[in-house]
């Protein structure tokens, strides 16, 4: 019975820029799936057919957004208006929760109020479609999560971002709505080709931080089956949040598994935060293009840890627990570096 209790799985599909995590995670005999992010529109027939092929279930227990930006919310508006899909449970922010009175008066009451900070819940290319009322008709329970939720029954958490970090960031969201922030992806091909400078590339992370409050806001998850691993995933999250999860969480330290964030950009990473977490896997969701994975941040990773990118696998990044049976059709993965 022990031996069923640490069964799991977890996996990074191929979405280009996009996020779109799975979990398998068994209690006992029973299966729990877990889908963090669901990428861009269209990327939710790449998500069922892998829930169809390896888990024979479209039942997900848990789902979670990350934060607001497309290519982590748009997958879930297609997973929601699909009838084969079941959702129990869907973790996300709810800027609403963050009004204050001044908010409320500047849109004469709470459910004007409330209607126009949830618009950056809305579909980046239908504005009629909102991610939380779709998720409030189709789920068993929507709820709003911070720092400090941990699932009742799974042993999944939020790390961060706080519920103060993310107050003050929700309010550049509201204001930035429709104002594109976030990081281009580049047309021009990886390169990793660079001179190995380890002061200039310590320079180069180290003194650029991503600007956009999407991605401040965005979830930082930990993941800890009973096998004693850690795993963390980053979403979008900033170097600030990331900090601020590392002090209140001092033991947060020496992770195996991390999710880097924003598709290996080197500006949600710094190199104090890498030697902190220590990470003995890296996994990247990315195009393969020039920021995205930076080649100076993967070889700084790989001082800890080999890093995997999705661009350089054919439709998802697979790992799985020790007493997990091996799955047909794996097939293991180069690292697109190894730990030096």
């Amino acid at each position: 019975m022990k031996e069923n209790k640490m069964k799991y799985e977890y996996e990074v599909l191929k979405v280009g820029d996009a996020d779109a995590i799975l979990i398998r995670h068994y209690i006992g005999n029973e299966q729990f799936i877990i889908l963090i992010d669901a990428g861009n529109a269209g990327d939710a027939s790449i998500i069922k057919k892998h829930l169809n092929d390896y888990y024979g279930s479209y039942y997900i227990d848990l789902a979670i957004c990350t934060h607001p930006d497309s290519d982590h919310k748009d997958g879930f508006f297609d997973l929601l208006q699909d009838d084969e899909i079941a959702i129990k449970t869907f973790w996300l922010t709810d800027p609403a929760q963050y009004l204050d009175v001044n908010d409320i008066q500047r849109y004469k009451n709470k459910e004007n109020a409330t209607k126009a900070v949830r618009k950056i819940w809305q579909k980046s290319t239908n504005p009629n479609l909102n991610l939380i009322d779709l998720a409030l008709d189709k789920c068993a329970e929507v709820i709003s999560v911070t720092d400090g939720v941990q699932h009742p029954i799974l042993p999944i958490s939020i790390v961060g971002p706080s519920d103060k970090y993310y107050g003050e960031v929700v309010k550049a969201m509201v204001t930035d709505y429709g104002i594109k922030t976030y990081e281009d992806s580049s047309k021009e091909a990886y390169d990793d080709t660079f001179k190995i400078d380890e002061k200039d590339i310590k320079s180069v992370i180290d003194n650029d931080e991503d600007s956009s409050p999407y991605n401040a806001s965005s979830l930082i998850i930990l993941y800890e089956p009973e096998d004693g691993k850690r795993l963390l995933f980053a979403g979008d999250a900033n170097t600030t949040s990331l900090q601020m999860m590392l002090n209140k969480y001092k033991w947060l330290r020496n992770v195996d598994f991390l999710k880097v964030p924003h598709h290996g950009s080197r500006r949600n990473l710094n190199t104090s935060i890498i030697e902190a977490l220590s990470p003995q896997k890296c996994y990247i969701s990315a195009a393969g293009n020039k920021k995205h994975p930076s080649g100076r941040l993967v070889y700084w990773l790989a001082k800890y840890g080999d890093v995997y990118s999705t661009h350089t696998c054919n439709s998802y990044i697979h790992c799985q627990s020790a007493t997990m049976p091996n799955r047909n059709g794996t097939v293991k993965l180069d690292p697109l570096k190894k730990k030096e």
